[in-house]
């Protein structure tokens, strides 16, 4: 906090926001440092995989750096882009582009993938606590899924991001005295971009699972983005349109907005990835049945919120 206050890194209210008071930011700095240094004393303990050290931790590192200098000093979107697209191409791996063009249709659907989950997640940085509990909720869970599909190692990596989320919290919930901002919400995005990608690779963790664990963030910030798409906005551009926003410009308090998102993820997402768990041949049908659900939900909360504008005090 001290950092970002000596650096002038201070987060201002104001149209797109969905806080009232000035309040310093970049503090994700100090969540990643700790996931790097625990992650560096856990390997003189144990062998973590080296997919974490040669493919995850060089784009976390510089996702990091990007994101700090971002949340100092505005960085063009086009840099951010093509970072993004360098990190995710060293964390799939090259050479894909030998193999049939289906399986190329593939690895560039994956790449896709991972730079829009490195955004979803920094867009859905925007209420105290949400992203904190995000990576609890998320790191915790593939560390469960991770340590039942044979992969300890790698589930020791989400354990310690969970922590990493998780004491941050105090300094971001219920009343935010720091923000995350995008030095560590879009390195967090990639984390688990990674741990999907390594766990599909090993079989220990699977797509279908890998998309429940971010569904809900996946469709408020999804849907919301292709709303703005179809209504002719410009979608690249700052907003605050996503359920969870115009929920506080209604008047809704963060922890109340946190609470009923996070309780569809006790709710709903962990049942169903239970479900795929134990059946996965009903895997596939059990995401789409959630996803469908959710969508529902976010129409229903969209119809009703309307196109109500506003800002809410964190």
């Amino acid at each position: 906090m001290q950092v970002a206050l000596a650096s002038g890194m201070i987060a201002l209210p104001g149209e797109r926001q969905s806080h009232r008071n000035a309040t310093p930011t970049g503090g994700g700095l100090g969540l990643v440092f700790s996931i790097v240094l625990t992650t560096i004393c856990l390997e003189l303990i144990v062998s973590l995989p080296f997919f974490w050290w040669k493919n995850m931790l060089p784009g976390v590192m510089l996702l990091t750096i990007v994101g700090w200098r971002d949340d100092k000093i505005p960085v063009s979107p086009l840099l951010r882009l093509l970072v993004q697209l360098a990190v995710s191409f060293w964390l799939i791996g090259f050479g894909w582009w030998d193999f049939p063009w289906r399986e190329q249709a593939f690895w560039a659907c994956a790449i896709v993938a991972v730079i829009w989950l490195m955004n979803l997640y920094n867009f859905m940085d925007g209420s105290n606590g949400m992203a904190g509990f995000q990576g609890v909720f998320a790191g915790t869970t593939m560390a469960m899924l991770f340590q039942l599909g044979g992969e300890p190692y790698m589930a020791l990596v989400a354990l310690v991001t969970a922590a990493a989320c998780a004491g941050f919290l105090p300094l971001n919930f219920p009343g935010a005295r720091l923000f995350m901002g995008d030095a560590s919400s879009v390195p967090l995005g990639f984390i688990f971009a990674g741990f999907a990608v390594y766990g599909i690779q090993t079989g220990s963790l699977g797509l279908a699972m890998s998309i429940l664990i971010m569904s809900v963030f996946m469709v408020d910030a999804t849907l919301t983005l292709l709303a703005r798409v179809f209504r002719g906005e410009r979608w690249y551009t700052a907003h605050a349109r996503h359920v969870y926003q115009r929920l506080i410009a209604q008047g809704w308090s963060h922890r109340k907005v946190l609470s009923v998102y996070q309780a569809i993820n006790v709710v709903l997402v962990l049942p169903a990835i239970a479900l795929a768990k134990m059946y996965p041949q009903y895997a596939l049908v059990t995401v789409a049945l959630v996803l469908l659900l959710l969508g529902a939900c976010w129409h229903i909360a969209n119809w009703r919120l309307g196109m109500a504008t506003g800002v809410q005090g964190k």
